[in-house]
């Protein structure tokens, strides 16, 4: 196994001016008087939901038809960032894998207690392979979920940067991001740590583009990972969720997702 040796640590610049600009150019209404606990968008500008925890609803952005999903377990940690395929968790650490038209691809992943694997952060990579984060282990893991055994896995994570609880974790074009509420982890795809990003607090993150979207306390932000600038974002409208892809910002606000445009900075 490769280890790295040296480890960046990249130091942030903070902006006090406003980051990427938008401008509203749609809504979608969703139609539940229910509890909504989880919101994501794809790059088809779809729209998903969970609603009571236990119902994934996707609303079609072309037709505004509304398709459902339920296995009549909680479920949790809704992910769309693949674009072809939507992960989210199953009865507590279960993973559940649909294409983008709601339908069960394969079998439920699971991992038996007997593989001394339990990871509670997850990112598929392809239909073989996950990579997880157990923090029993302390270690980031390459798993395959079809011969049920460790591919790579990283050093003890502690050793190296010490105690922190990890939220996410996101595989984005063969790098792993392992985020905290102070650092955000970065490995190559031989689990190599790469570099260590200084972070705070947060609500919800996405990556699109070498740049992290954030929320924080009602508030939007992005860091963006070449200039190493963190700015706020102003949509002038509070939001409970948002999501972005290649093209759009979501935010949703009781029962309406407002679409915001990229815009080019001038």
């Amino acid at each position: 196994m490769k280890i790295a040796i040296g480890i960046g640590l990249i130091f942030l610049a903070v902006s006090l001016g406003f980051g990427q600009r938008f401008q509203l150019v749609d809504s979608i209404s969703i139609e539940s008087r229910d509890s909504i606990t989880d919101f994501e968008a794809d790059d088809f500008h779809n729209v998903y939901y969970i609603r009571n925890f236990t119902e994934l609803n996707k609303i079609d952005y072309q037709t505004r038809k509304r398709k459902i999903y339920s296995n009549q377990t909680v479920l949790e940690n809704l992910n769309t960032q693949n674009i072809l395929q939507i992960t989210l968790k199953s009865a507590l650490f279960n993973l559940l894998v649909l294409d983008n038209q709601l339908n069960q691809v394969q079998d439920l992943i699971e991992f038996p207690i007997e593989t001394n694997f339990t990871p509670t952060l997850s990112a598929l990579v392809d239909n073989n392979f996950l990579w997880g984060y157990d923090p029993v282990l302390q270690r980031l893991v390459l798993w395959n979920y079809r011969d049920k055994k460790a591919i790579r896995q990283s050093v003890i994570l502690t050793e190296k940067t010490g105690d922190e609880f990890y939220s996410d974790l996101i595989y984005h074009q063969n790098k792993i991001y392992l985020i905290g509420f102070t650092k955000i982890l970065r490995f190559d795809e031989y689990a190599n740590l790469e570099s260590v990003i200084p972070f705070q607090k947060f609500d919800q993150i996405y990556l699109q583009n070498d740049v992290f979207y954030y929320s924080d306390k009602g508030k939007l932000f992005q860091l963006d990972l070449k200039s190493k600038e963190t700015k706020e974002i102003s949509i002038h409208r509070s939001f409970d969720y948002f999501s972005v892809n290649n093209r759009f910002l979501f935010a949703l606000k009781g029962r309406v997702v407002y679409l915001y445009e990229f815009q080019k900075n001038h």
